[in-house]
């Protein structure tokens, strides 16, 4: 799969990734950040999705450092020094 990734960051250390697949013709942008125990994910339309870190002890134990160390793929989130894989469809949404 061909794709073309840019992360940019922001002041509040929340950071967005806009992943131009060029298969598909289609760009989707995420919004990504950990916050009161919580990951959130934020897509392009606004939903804002959340997944307790409770459940995924290595990413609640790692360092800022280490959680900001991801990749997007077209189903979810890798942290390849964590090996740990979020996929998308597992977050609870808020509409």
């Amino acid at each position: 799969m061909m794709r073309k990734m840019r992360k940019l960051s922001f002041p509040d250390g929340k950071n967005i990734l806009k992943i131009k697949n060029k298969k598909w013709r289609m760009e989707t942008s995420y919004k990504i950040w950990f916050e009161r125990g919580n990951i959130y994910l934020q897509n392009a339309n606004g939903n804002i999705g959340y997944l307790p870190l409770h459940n995924y002890p290595l990413l609640l134990n790692a360092s800022e450092e280490d959680r900001n160390r991801y990749e997007f793929s077209p189903f979810g989130i890798h942290w390849a020094k964590l090996d740990e894989d979020l996929c998308f469809e597992g977050f609870i949404w808020s509409h």
